[in-house]
């Protein structure tokens, strides 16, 4: 079993680290998504998914929002499309422009 992703718990924001079988490690080295159910250490129950991200697709680490003001003021579409990519962990390439802004005015942060 091996570690592929940290998650964060959508209610209480605790980090969950999935673990994989064998035949579920080798369907993600595959390319395949995996539909993951997972319980955060204080008993949240959440689904993820799970997969590989493409060459095409950033890999974004930790990344937060640090000023809910100034982000509140973005149109709804573009608030979901940032918070579904900080929740997934990665960014599409149509997003990236949107969120290289958002880091250089320190909206949002990633470590």
């Amino acid at each position: 079993m091996a570690v592929v992703q940290k998650f964060k718990c959508p209610v209480c924001g605790a980090e969950v680290e999935p673990t994989l079988t064998p035949e579920a490690l080798r369907a993600y080295e595959a390319g395949e998504a995996l539909f993951l159910n997972l319980t955060c250490p204080h008993g949240h129950t959440f689904s993820v998914v799970l997969k590989k991200p493409t060459a095409e697709e950033d890999v974004l680490l930790d990344c937060e929002i640090r000023d809910w003001d100034r982000f509140s003021l973005l149109p709804v579409q573009q608030q979901q499309v940032v918070l579904e990519s900080i929740q997934s962990g990665r960014a599409a390439p149509s997003v990236r422009a949107l969120l290289r802004r958002l880091k250089d005015a320190g909206i949002v942060v990633c470590t």
